[in-house]
């Protein structure tokens, strides 16, 4: 589907416009069109973007609002599964829906659920890629295998499962300092033209300039680890870098190179839902929260939400897909200010 851009308004000739009259209007005319050429490309998704290899360029709409399976996480210490609010209100941001992945869903929960799904979110949190995880990334890479365009979204920790998943090493991991540091990006290669991530957006091209990126991790993948890790440059192609307070330079964000597949080391999420403070006003103190940055949050969103319009999953029946949509979930401010609020979860296993 071509989208038509704005056009400015033809102003057709009613009559002789007086003398007087006449350099005024063209003056203003001129303004008008000077004004749209600069603000127009600004606010606008790209379309087409030269040379750029999109694996969803031929792909049609199947799905209106899709609805993406978050991955929710154990909380040993209350007993129940949890999932951050904001990763489900960055979901819904873009037009996306959310239902609940169980932290420790059997195979057979998986199939059902990952056949109801358009798309994946690993989220960030703690601790190595469980079972379930692991089936849910294999399924996926069956699912684009067989034709069936199915997009993988991850964040901080979902980042660095997909590193371990994908290399086969649990332990792969480096260390770095970026707990609590808003950092820019070192695109690499051709982003604008390469990327289908970074290649979709004009919004993205100020985080090369401006350290609004959130992030909160102390584990990460360096570069130089990443190249000499066959089994992640012939899977991944990375996107960005950024460097830790120590000078380390660790990978930002990469795309698989033949699958929906895209992971940022970073926090998205947190740059429009995530303003906590404790006393001393040092919780949440370095995250942008910019309207610039909640425009660029926005349009990762709109990007990963993109993809999974491209996947025909759909629940059996519209009973089945309202029980299991985050409708009304319950909520806990018990991680405040670290989290606004969790959506728990009673589990039994």
């Amino acid at each position: 589907m071509a989208y038509q851009t704005d056009r400015v308004p033809i102003l057709f000739k009613t009559s002789e416009p007086r003398r007087g009259r006449l350099a005024p209007l063209l003056a203003v005319g001129v303004l008008a069109v000077f004004a749209l050429a600069i603000y127009v490309p600004s606010t606008v998704f790209r379309t087409t973007t030269t040379n750029v290899t999109s694996l969803r360029a031929s792909l049609p709409i199947l799905t209106r609002n899709p609805i993406i399976g978050i991955h929710s996480h154990r909380d040993e210490e209350h007993g129940d599964d949890f999932i951050v609010a904001s990763y489900l209100k960055w979901v819904e941001s873009a037009g996306g829906r959310g239902v609940r992945i169980p932290y420790n869903a059997t195979k057979e929960e998986l199939d059902v659920l990952l056949k109801s799904v358009n798309g994946v979110l690993f989220p960030g949190g703690s601790g190595d890629p469980n079972a379930a995880a692991e089936y849910i990334y294999s399924q996926a890479i069956e699912f684009n295998n067989n034709g069936d365009h199915f997009p993988v979204w991850g964040t901080c920790l979902g980042f660095e499962w997909l590193v371990e998943l994908q290399a086969g090493n649990h332990s792969i991991l480096d260390h770095v300092d970026a707990d609590n540091v808003s950092s820019t990006l070192q695109f690499h290669h051709n982003f604008q033209g390469e990327s289908r991530l970074f290649g979709f957006s004009h919004h993205f091209d100020v985080l090369a300039t401006k350290p609004i990126t959130a992030n909160f991790h102390f584990n990460g993948i360096l570069k130089s680890h990443f190249d000499a890790t066959d089994k992640l440059t012939s899977f991944y192609n990375v996107l960005a870098t950024s460097d830790d307070q120590q000078g380390q330079t660790y990978v930002a964000a990469f795309e698989a190179k033949e699958y929906p597949i895209y992971a940022v080391q970073f926090h998205p999420e947190k740059n429009p839902y995530e303003i906590g403070d404790d006393k001393t006003g040092g919780t949440m103190n370095l995250v942008d929260h910019s309207q610039e940055a909640i425009v660029i949050s926005q349009t990762f969103g709109h990007f990963f939400i993109g993809e999974a319009r491209r996947n025909g999953h759909a629940f059996a029946d519209p009973a089945a897909e309202r029980d299991a949509l985050l409708l009304n979930p319950t909520l806990s401010s018990r991680s405040y200010p670290y989290f606004e609020s969790t959506l728990t979860f009673p589990v039994n296993n």
